[in-house]
């Protein structure tokens, strides 16, 4: 490493706009001189990038932040820094419970890290920023930068915030109100992507991005269904994912565009949360079981064969056992390749937290565990049909348990481990012959030329 060189870590905490805007971190960071590192201890600058959704998600914070108080009393240049949703909601409060913290930033802060970064360390003052910026002061990050990036995917942020207000949700308040980028920016920087970077594959990232433009839009702009067939025209791309829907904002557009472009990839990411109308309601929603199926069913039909993934929280105030069958009977008839599932989890500052009827946690964990049993079996039987079929592969790289096997993923998002001769970016033929609890196994089919 050259000498004048500093290192950064960036521990992420929460959903996949996390995990992007860490990486963004990193890249901001290098014009002053840091590259980043997986060894925390040895770091410069860590920072913790968080995420509210979860209770467990401000726990890991402080318990992380104890375990950071050595490291960073141990050499007064270090620097240690909070950002994301946490962040912004503690502001100055997290700054005054933890002395040897530095840096306090909010989401809305991210393209000022460098500024804040370059003072503290001149000037050795501690700094809270997490003030939310109006949306015609709002700049969202410029376009990528000069470096080459690894991999074949590449996340892409459309817009911020959330205007669902979700009863149990704490993302509106911390992140705010939706703002979406410039149409003509987003395409920009996907088409950079592939034309510099190599990348084949783009998932669009937002709160909600099928909202994107739905509503308080500006002039001009087109909706998502418009912005995911400017994108998809891009040579070079080979498929495009988008993630997370909702399901109140699919409609005729939507459902064309997966029709007419297959570069649109036959997957999509629809969180219902719950089976049972009533706590669809306390929920706050906006949309009935009868009607998420109504929509799911209608994607289906302009893409057969697309495969769904979920959200699903058990244990809501109120729900009741018959509420909970209700979910268990969703998914028997979805039947989703996969869902992220949680037992629900009280967030101060949020309608649910004066509920009534509070289920207890024993019920809750035994109402997760049968809901994960269950969609285990689904799963299976899903990747269970895939065996003797031959699908498409987007060549990820090797195997990380074994560096002779490539690994990707079909247009259905199901990860592949198979045997074959093929570079990263590729699109091969691949023949499923087993199916794992959570991935399939097979072998490249070689194409002669004719």
């Amino acid at each position: 490493m050259e000498a004048d060189k500093r290192r950064v870590h960036v521990v992420t905490y929460g959903c996949q706009m996390n995990s992007h805007d860490s990486d963004r971190m990193i890249e901001l960071l290098e014009p002053l001189g840091f590259e980043g590192t997986q060894d925390k201890l040895s770091a410069d600058l860590v920072i913790l990038n968080t995420c509210s959704v979860r209770e467990k998600a401000d726990q890991k914070l402080f318990s992380e932040l104890g375990r950071l108080r050595e490291w960073r009393q141990e050499d007064p240049t270090r620097i240690l820094a909070v950002g994301g949703c946490v962040a912004q909601g503690m502001g100055n409060d997290l700054l005054e419970r933890c002395r040897h913290l530095d840096l306090v930033f909010g989401t809305d802060q991210l393209a000022q890290l460098p500024d804040m970064v370059t003072r503290i360390a001149a000037h050795r003052v501690r700094v809270a920023a997490t003030e939310w910026r109006k949306a015609d002061e709002f700049d969202f990050l410029p376009i990528r930068p000069q470096r080459r990036m690894d991999g074949t995917h590449a996340f892409v942020k459309i817009m911020k915030g959330c205007n669902k207000f979700c009863t149990y949700c704490i993302v509106p308040y911390v992140k705010g109100r939706e703002l979406y980028r410039p149409a003509q920016e987003i395409v920009d920087e996907v088409r950079l992507l592939v034309e510099r970077h190599g990348i084949r594959e783009v998932t669009l990232l937002g709160q909600t991005v099928t909202s994107y433009n739905l509503k308080n839009g500006k002039p001009g702009e087109p909706r998502f269904a418009e912005l995911l067939l400017r994108i998809a025209d891009i040579d070079g791309l080979h498929r495009v994912r988008f993630m997370t829907g909702y399901p109140r904002d699919v409609h005729d557009d939507l459902l064309e565009a997966f029709r007419v472009q297959t570069k649109i990839q036959p997957y999509i990411h629809m969180p219902v949360q719950s089976g049972s109308d009533r706590i669809l309601r306390l929920m706050n929603r906006g949309y009935t079981r009868a009607s998420y199926l109504e929509k799911m069913a209608a994607l289906r039909a302009a893409r057969p064969g697309l495969s769904l993934t979920s959200d699903l929280i058990v244990g809501f105030p109120g729900e009741t056992e018959a509420d909970f069958l209700e979910t268990l009977s969703l998914m028997e008839e979805i039947r989703y390749d996969s869902v992220f599932s949680f037992v629900y989890s009280e967030r101060p500052g949020t309608r649910a937290t004066s509920f009534a009827d509070s289920v207890p946690q024993e019920e809750r964990r035994r109402r997760l565990a049968a809901l994960n049993k269950l969609q285990d079996r689904i799963t299976r039987s899903l990747l269970l049909e895939c065996v003797g079929k031959t699908q498409e592969v987007l060549v990820l790289g090797p195997s990380s348990r074994d560096p002779q096997v490539l690994r990707g993923r079909t247009p259905e998002h199901r990860m592949v481990n198979f045997t074959g001769e093929a570079e990263v970016g590729d699109l091969v033929q691949v023949q499923i012959l087993e199916a794992g609890h959570h991935t399939l196994k097979g072998a490249q089919v070689i194409v002669h030329a004719a």
